[in-house]
């Protein structure tokens, strides 16, 4: 049953309308269209949303969102509805205290995105909202970061939505990341107990860290045609972005440098713009999904050990590839260090 029949039920009670030809009469429309639209067969065009509107003494907008959620298909009638909570908070909401208007207002810049199948945050939102995401997964989370200094310790990442991925973990929520090294990050053991500690860290919480290093993963055609894809879609040019349940996506699409105004002048890198989709084509285009069966360059993590191993693997062959002793001697020092 279509949800515009109430009110042409209430219309009806309202001004003593004992027939559909007296109703039709009423709404200027034939009798037959009356029948169908109190039956539920038809809904209404937007003119007459207005004048039954105006008949019930009802805001005519309310009328037209419930008609376009009558005609909507089933799996868009939710979003029909959000928009006409929204539209009703906006006729009642008072002008003070100062954020219930500012809150309303998020509300309606979120709505006139949900059309274009895209929502965009900025600054603090940004990092607020895949949070939101996350507690409301129910199967899939698949992740790649090239940016993945995030999630150290006292970084944005840090604990509220390293806690939100193990709750979805405790729900049954598979979730996989994958880590991108840089080389210039391996050569640092500094950068490489970070990178560790966050791999720990992720472990711990029941997720399936993995990792690869950027120059052996770029011989991958796979994922040369990724980062370009990626550039196309807006992506920050270093990626940092998950597909939750196949179904939505975010991604960062700026980082900014903050500082924190702390004793020692410490600054942090946040993500200061965020983008989450549910295209369908822009999903299945930048899924991280496939890089995970790339065994030949991308590894699970199994702790600090395995990891130092294959570390020093690296050093060893970027230091047989560049040769000559001084460099030679250096890598092996930062080896024996990490």
């Amino acid at each position: 049953m279509l949800e515009i029949t109430r009110y042409v039920e209430e219309l009806k009670e309202r001004l003593h309308l004992k027939s559909d030809y007296v109703l039709a009469h009423k709404l200027g429309i034939t009798q037959p269209e009356a029948n169908h639209i109190r039956r539920g067969l038809k809904v209404p065009r937007e003119e007459l949303c207005i004048k039954m509107a105006k008949l019930l003494g009802k805001n005519p907008v309310e009328l037209m969102l419930v008609a376009q959620k009558d005609r909507a298909p089933v799996e868009a009638k939710e979003y029909w509805e959000l928009a006409r909570t929204a539209v009703d908070v906006m006729l009642h909401v008072p002008s003070h205290p100062r954020y219930l208007p500012r809150k309303v207002e998020a509300i309606g810049k979120e709505l006139r995105q949900m059309e274009a199948q895209c929502l965009l945050y900025e600054n603090a939102a940004a990092e607020t909202e895949p949070v939101r995401l996350m507690e409301t997964v129910e199967r899939t989370v698949d992740a790649l970061m090239e940016y993945w200094n995030l999630w150290k310790q006292g970084e944005p990442l840090y604990p509220n939505y390293l806690l939100a991925n193990k709750e979805a973990v405790h729900r049954g929520v598979t979730i996989r990341r994958l880590l991108v090294i840089a080389a210039e990050q391996a050569a640092s053991n500094a950068i490489m107990d970070d990178a560790i500690q966050v791999m720990d860290d992720q472990r711990q919480s029941g997720i399936q860290i993995f990792y690869a290093f950027r120059e052996e993963l770029m011989k991958s055609v796979t994922y040369q045609r990724l980062i370009q894809a990626f550039k196309r879609h807006g992506s920050a040019g270093e990626i940092n972005a998950a597909v939750f349940d196949n179904e939505i996506m975010v991604m960062a699409r700026a980082y900014e440098r903050v500082p924190l105004g702390l004793t020692g002048g410490r600054v942090i890198t946040r993500i200061s713009q965020q983008e989450i989709t549910w295209k369908p084509h822009v999903i299945e285009e930048l899924s991280p999904a496939p890089m995970f069966d790339m065994t030949r360059y991308v590894r699970e993590y199994a702790g600090p050990k395995l990891f130092k191993g294959d570390l020093a693997r690296l050093r060893r062959e970027s230091r047989e590839g560049v040769g000559g002793c001084e460099g030679e001697a250096r890598l092996d020092a930062s080896v024996a260090g990490g």
